[in-house]
């Protein structure tokens, strides 16, 4: 190998001009070689095109076109009334939520207050077979073994849409009302003379004193 060329070589490969000096390398041939290494790395740099970013090299994306981006606004539109449902349903869920938690608190209550409820089984109702028991409504027991019937411990929910409680009151008030003399006939009878309606009066005696008097509704005195 040439000298020169090995000289080349080693300045390639890092070692400093001083050092080849010091290994023996003439120091003519050292710097010539030297000179000529900087002058084909300033020549490359000049092939390259300046300003040239690497961002500006990569491939750009070609733009979208419009049936493209016609599509993409469809899925987006789509996704979106999908969001949009979903929370509606969540808003509707919490208010189920709420109504669960007030129907069971109710029926908990009536449970624990139903006058109904006999060793914890529901004696309003009775059926002659397990398979008659509406599904939900409580666990079925077997009460009695020669003529047995089913109960059922009944579920809050059932209790908290028991009725038994309204009808018992509204039976009270019928019983009650049943026994006004008076009972349906205000409304049920017009004054031949004047026309009125409603004001109606019964007598009333006493069964004890024999006094008189009258029961019924008058207007007001002006």
């Amino acid at each position: 190998m040439k000298v020169t060329e090995h000289v080349k070589q080693l300045l390639k490969q890092g070692r400093k001009p001083k050092e080849l000096i010091e290994l023996g390398f003439p120091k003519l041939v050292v710097t010539r070689v030297r000179r000529q290494l900087r002058e084909e790395k300033v020549a490359l740099q000049k092939k390259e095109p300046k300003g040239t970013t690497q961002a500006e090299t990569q491939l750009k994306t070609p733009p979208e076109s419009p049936e493209t981006i016609a599509t993409i606004w469809q899925k987006v539109q789509s996704m979106a009334n999908d969001l949009q449902r979903i929370d509606s349903l969540i808003q509707a869920l919490s208010e189920v939520a709420i109504v669960i938690v007030a129907g069971r608190e109710l029926g908990t209550y009536r449970y624990e207050t139903c006058s109904y409820r006999k060793d914890g089984l529901c004696s309003l109702r009775a059926w002659s077979s397990q398979d008659e028991i509406p599904q939900g409504i409580g666990e079925a027991v077997r009460v009695g073994d020669e003529e047995p019937e089913w109960h059922i411990k009944p579920s809050p929910f059932y209790c908290a849409m028991c009725t038994a409680v309204l009808e018992d009151r509204i039976d009270d008030i019928e019983d009650k009302a049943s026994d006004d003399p008076l009972w349906g006939a205000r409304y049920q009878i017009t004054c031949n003379t004047c026309g009125s309606k409603g004001w109606i009066a019964a007598a009333i005696k006493c069964t004890r004193c024999g006094r008189e008097t009258y029961f019924g509704w008058s207007p007001k005195k002006e």
